[in-house]
């Protein structure tokens, strides 16, 4: 009966040493930047901010946060526990879809309860939609939306944090959204 082959012994301990240093200082690198890297923005006071088409001017205190802002989409500021998001984007249906879209979304999704019926808005630019306040066992908060059929436009404007401080932060949004346009260059 003939001999098997026998395997010459090779070493597997320098690749794998190599690939596991390559790891580690990608790991290690992405860890330093993030650390290094700013997660919140502080805004000018009194200077207009765009996002998309729509631009308005954030209350004092409030800041950027770059992590969950979209350059051109949306914006997402907080002050303390509480948040105000603003997105736009294009819109070819009717001006109530999005909005039944996002009262599903609330209480399905993220198990909020709608609190009374949508109402309708105007701001003093004359800017008009629709609204409505919601609440959950954590959070509370209102939600905006403006659809311009004209040039086939949306914009969700989303208020919300913990109830504490809470009327505060509504009181800055509404300040927000009363100087909030949709003449801002594309």
């Amino acid at each position: 009966m003939p001999e098997p082959s026998r395997r010459i012994p090779y070493r597997t301990w320098p690749g794998a040493l190599a690939v596991l240093l390559a790891i580690a200082a990608y790991v290690g690198g992405l860890s330093f930047w993030d650390s290094r890297t700013p997660g919140a923005r502080p805004l000018p006071a009194g200077e207009t901010v765009s996002v998309g088409h729509a631009r308005f001017v954030p209350a004092s205190g409030w800041e950027m946060d770059v992590s969950r802002s979209r350059a051109g989409q949306s914006l997402m500021l907080f002050k303390g526990g509480h948040k105000f998001l603003v997105t736009t984007r294009a819109w070819a249906g009717g001006p109530d879809g999005p909005l039944m879209r996002q009262q599903r979304l609330m209480e399905r999704g993220q198990r909020l309860n709608i609190d009374g019926d949508v109402s309708d808005f105007v701001t003093s630019w004359g800017l008009q939609g629709k609204t409505f306040a919601y609440y959950g066992s954590k959070l509370a908060g209102r939600f905006w939306q403006v659809v311009d059929l004209q040039r086939r436009s949306l914009v969700q404007i989303d208020c919300y944090g913990a109830s504490d401080g809470l009327n505060e932060a509504m009181a800055d949004a509404r300040r927000m959204l009363e100087s909030m346009d949709l003449e801002a260059p594309q």
